[in-house]
């Protein structure tokens, strides 16, 4: 059989302090699991929000990916039209940025197709381009490498309409970012600079591919422009 607990006697000689003690710690724990309380049915409401706003979102898309599909049943003419509409209506959603990728692309190759018969009759088709490529980069799910592509596609758009700081900002932008297609936008700077009359800049960048890429086609894209930029030859067609 256990001992029964020893009892201080100054705290028998002082009871109220004793029993005052014990209601101040009673008190605390009731404060502390209130605060516990709210806490966590603070955190239950922001789950369920999060959840119900991802089952939204989930079946906003579902459902746009429907209608794409009917869409796409229609006439080539008929189509981009529709797709504009889709692209607005689920603009929040990956649908709405798919299909902001089509229309800008679309309208990317149909200004290419124009510049080769009437560079003036390309303008409106690059506009178009530059539009939907924008609409798509406001998309908040972007992945490093979908952001890269698009920029550099929208940096081509500029270059179509002679956009050069429009275009380089774009670039420069792609190369800071840590993706696959970093040559291809210093590459497009490197351009840029040339078309601007910047072959010290120019020249800087290539040598900047050439280092970082080294034994790989960027790599060997960037010297051959290196040694035409270095040739008197070249120096000699400037002027």
């Amino acid at each position: 059989m256990s001992k029964p607990p020893k009892i201080d006697r100054k705290e028998l000689n002082r009871p109220d302090e004793f029993l005052q003690q014990g209601r101040h710690v009673l008190e605390l724990m009731a404060g502390y699991q209130t605060q516990i309380l709210s806490g966590i049915a603070t955190i239950a409401v922001i789950a369920a929000g999060a959840y119900f706003y991802s089952w939204k979102m989930d079946s906003k898309n579902e459902q746009g990916w429907k209608e794409f599909a009917q869409v796409m049943k229609s006439s080539e003419t008929e189509r981009w039209d529709r797709f504009k509409k889709l692209a607005e209506d689920y603009s929040s959603v990956a649908l709405g940025q798919f299909v902001a990728v089509q229309l800008a692309d679309h309208y990317f190759d149909e200004a290419k197709k124009l510049l080769e018969k009437d560079p003036k009759s390309s303008s409106s088709s690059s506009a178009l381009s530059i539009e939907w490529y924008s609409n798509a980069l406001k998309y908040s799910k972007l992945s490093p490498n979908e952001k890269g592509v698009l920029l550099i596609n929208r940096a081509g758009a500029y270059e179509l309409v002679q956009k050069w700081d429009e275009a380089m900002n774009d670039y420069a932008e792609s190369a800071k970012i840590g993706f696959e297609g970093k040559p291809i936008a210093l590459l497009g700077q490197a351009r840029v600079y040339e078309v601007k009359k910047d072959s010290a800049k120019a020249i800087e960048t290539y040598e900047k591919i050439s280092a970082d890429f080294l034994n790989t086609e960027y790599g060997k894209i960037a010297k051959s422009y290196l040694r035409r930029l270095k040739s008197p030859l070249f120096g000699e067609s400037k002027s």
